[in-house]
């Protein structure tokens, strides 16, 4: 099998398994025990802590656990937008649903909220960002890579023009895209909140983490027994923190192989007659989004399954509705014949060229079928 849709999840490394396991069997108490088993169980905790806070260049305080991405991000979004402040928020139509559907529901209860729609290469431009600010605004969030072009947004240079225009803004950007790939440095940006997953990185389903500025205050949305310092109630995932901390410690970055096998890929399909390179020419090296003429997804999707070749047609969460991109549609593209490629560090370039000897063969005729 060809693994190619590592956007979606990616498989878990071994490091990241035995950690896992070791928590199950071995550190099994509650970290919020006083016996020796929640004293070991709080240790673990403390380390992995130190080691996600390390790799965001970040101290150990400003880390949250979180269940995942959606988790974080919905943290954020609802505990950050605050009335008192102002009632305007801004984001980009190219979100991800857990940062969207949050803002939706932003609008439910009254906030006015500015969606920003991509250049035709999927990019937002900080003038874009500087025009939809108004004092009122209390929170913009904007992604750092998009999971479904890899377009990387300047989220760099955000909080200069929060700090001018309304000060008193929060800045949140969803970073699961990012993490593990390039290097995140919040602190410096000015980021107030940032947004990890761990299956996005080779850690287990079911953990992630929220970076919270130190001195920035959010409002609590799930209530119990005041873990992580009230943000996420609930008795911690140590198997998926430990898992987590272990992904981490085996980062690559930047990884060579998978910007080689990008690069690869793009030459070999940008010469397929029909064939549309819809990543942006500076976009992450994980992510490639092409299309094939008048081929529809599925279809291909599905001759790629038929040879072990695993891929998507844009995010999971947007696969298992519509089925369209709503992204390539914000850019004003086609999403009918859409394929999203994503790398990891696991990939190899013979398994691109696997691909591409596919793809060589089977576009000419699939597009000769379409055209009848």
């Amino acid at each position: 099998m060809i693994y190619f849709d590592n956007s979606a999840t990616t498989k878990p490394c071994r490091a990241a398994v035995q950690a896992a396991a070791r928590a199950m069997e071995d550190v099994f108490g509650n970290p919020s025990s006083s016996h020796g088993a929640g004293i070991a169980a709080r240790a673990e905790l403390k380390a992995a802590r130190e080691e996600v806070a390390s790799s965001l260049h970040v101290t150990p305080d400003e880390i949250y656990f979180t269940s995942g991405g959606t988790m974080s991000d919905n943290i954020a979004v609802f505990g950050g937008a605050k009335k008192g402040v102002g009632n305007h928020a801004v984001t980009t139509k190219i979100e991800h649903e857990a940062v969207l559907l949050c803002f939706e529901e932003l609008e439910k209860r009254g906030f006015d909220v500015t969606y920003l729609t991509p250049e035709s290469d999927g990019n937002i431009s900080l003038s874009q960002i500087e025009k939809a600010l108004t004092p009122e605004t209390s929170l913009v969030s904007i992604m750092t890579v998009n999971n479904e072009t890899g377009a990387m947004l300047p989220v760099d240079g955000v909080k200069a023009l929060i700090n001018r225009i309304c000060p008193r803004a929060l800045f949140h950007t969803d970073a699961v895209q990012a993490f593990g790939k390039t290097e995140l440095y919040p602190d410096k940006w000015g980021v107030d909140l940032l947004s990890v997953s761990g299956h996005k990185v080779h850690a287990p389903k079911g953990v992630g983490a929220l970076y919270i500025r130190r001195g920035v205050s959010l409002l609590p949305h799930i209530f119990g027994g005041g873990q992580e310092k009230n943000i996420h109630s609930g008795t911690e995932n140590l198997p998926g923190i430990m898992g987590l901390a272990a992904a981490v410690r085996e980062f690559d970055i930047p990884c060579k192989t998978v910007s080689e096998i990008n690069a690869y890929m793009r030459r070999g399909i940008s010469k397929l007659d029909g064939a549309e390179i819809n990543s942006p020419e500076d976009a992450s090296p994980y992510v490639l989004n092409v299309s094939f003429g008048k081929i529809p997804s599925e279809v291909m999707l599905n001759a790629m399954a038929a040879e072990g070749i695993c891929a998507s047609a844009g995010s999971a969460g947007a696969a298992n509705q519509s089925g369209e991109s709503y992204v390539l549609r914000a850019m004003g593209r086609s999403p009918k014949s859409a394929i999203r490629f994503s790398f990891s560090r696991f990939n190899t370039l013979e398994e691109a060229e696997k691909t591409m000897d596919f793809l060589n063969k089977t576009v000419p005729l699939l597009t000769e079928i379409a055209g009848r």
